[in-house]
C-alpha cells in the first residue's frame, strides 16, 4: 500500500504503474495483481487505507478562529503529506474510475463534514456563527483553499497563509 500512494502522490492515477509499484515493494508484478486484478482495483485499496486512518476530529478552542485555525491546519498537514497528495492527486484526476473518484470524494467530504458539523454548531452557541452563513458553503471555500494553494499553486499552505484565510473566512460567517 505504501508503494501505491508514494507512487499515486508522485505521478496520479493517470501515470501511475503497476510495474514501478512491483519493484518498489520488492514484488513480482504477477503477485500484485494475483492480489488486485486491476489497476483500479489496488488504487481503491491503497486509498481505502488512507481514509480509514483520515480523522479530522477538531478540538474545541474556545473560538471559531481557533477551530477553523485548527481544522485548516489539520487538512493542511494531511494533503502536505505523501498519503494526503496520493489521495488529493486521485480525487482530481482528470480520468480516474469512477469509483476511485466517488470513493476519494465520499471519504473526504464524511470526514469533513462531521468536523465542521460540530465545529459550527460550537460557533453558533458562542454567538460566533452567522445563522444564514451556509456552512456547507463556507467550508468548501475553507478547505478548497487549503487544496488550491497545495494541488494548484504548489505552495505550501504556511502558518502564515493559514491565518490569513482564516482570518477572511471569519469575516463572511462571522455573527453580528
Amino acid at each position: 500500500m505504501a508503494a501505491t500512494l508514494a507512487e499515486l502522490a508522485a505521478h496520479g492515477v493517470e501515470g501511475l504503474s503497476v510495474e514501478r509499484i512491483a519493484l518498489t515493494a520488492e514484488l513480482n508484478k504477477t503477485s500484485v495483481y494475483r492480489r488486485w486484478p486491476t489497476r483500479d482495483a489496488l488504487v481503491v485499496a491503497a486509498l481505502e487505507h488512507v481514509l480509514e486512518d483520515l480523522s479530522l476530529e477538531i478540538v474545541d478552542t474556545g473560538t471559531l478562529r481557533g477551530d477553523a485555525g485548527a481544522l485548516v491546519a489539520a487538512v493542511a498537514a494531511f494533503v502536505e503529506q505523501p498519503a494526503g497528495r496520493a489521495l488529493l492527486r486521485a480525487s482530481l484526476s482528470v480520468g480516474p474510475s469512477p469509483e476511485i473518484a466517488a470513493l476519494a470524494r465520499r471519504r473526504l467530504e464524511g470526514t469533513a463534514a462531521g468536523a465542521a458539523a460540530a465545529l459550527v454548531a460550537r460557533g453558533m452557541a458562542r454567538g460566533e456563527w452567522r445563522e444564514d452563513a451556509a456552512p456547507e458553503v463556507a467550508f468548501s471555500l475553507l478547505i478548497g483553499a487549503v487544496l488550491h494553494r497545495v494541488a494548484l499553486e504548489r505552495a505550501p499552505a504556511t502558518a502564515e497563509w493559514q491565518a490569513a484565510v482564516v482570518s477572511l473566512f471569519l469575516r463572511g460567517v462571522a455573527g453580528r
